[in-house]
């Protein structure tokens, strides 16, 4: 009896390592691209691009966003051509997951779907629906 417990108890051990290596193995297998969540969130149709041209010296100083050029972006964007700025005008898209969007497509050599921006850490079902509107390839 004190032997098939033992046997038992070596047998569970050896499962356990199995299952350890395997799942190590899965997870630095698996491509990954991780993103940290940024914390302001702003509306596509509010945000706009600043223009970097340089504005010629009237001698006065004005600060009022009302004299700066503006661009906006229009929709849908296309994942594989979009720049960073681009991909920040999209409501719920921050500078660090449009970083890892561009980072993702640079190790896939470009999209196939826009459904693959899922594989992306920290874009699941929900937040994917939000975006996909505002995406193609």
């Amino acid at each position: 009896m004190n032997s098939s417990k033992a046997q038992s108890m070596f047998m569970i051990g050896v499962a356990l390592v199995l299952m350890s290596g395997i799942i190590l193995y899965v997870s630095l297998s698996s491509p990954t691209v991780y993103v940290q969540e940024d914390v302001t969130q702003t509306t596509a149709q509010s945000v706009l691009l600043e223009s970097t041209e340089p504005q010629a010296d009237t001698g006065s100083v004005s600060t009022t966003a009302d004299t700066e050029p503006k661009q906006t972006a229009s929709y849908p964007i296309n994942i594989n051509t979009a720049t960073l700025e681009e991909l920040c005008l999209i409501d719920g898209m921050g500078e660090a997951r449009a970083s890892a969007i561009i980072e993702y497509r640079e190790y896939l050599g470009g999209y196939e779907s826009v459904e693959q921006i899922m594989n992306i850490s920290g874009i699941g079902e929900s937040l994917y629906a939000k975006l996909s509107t505002y995406l193609t390839v």
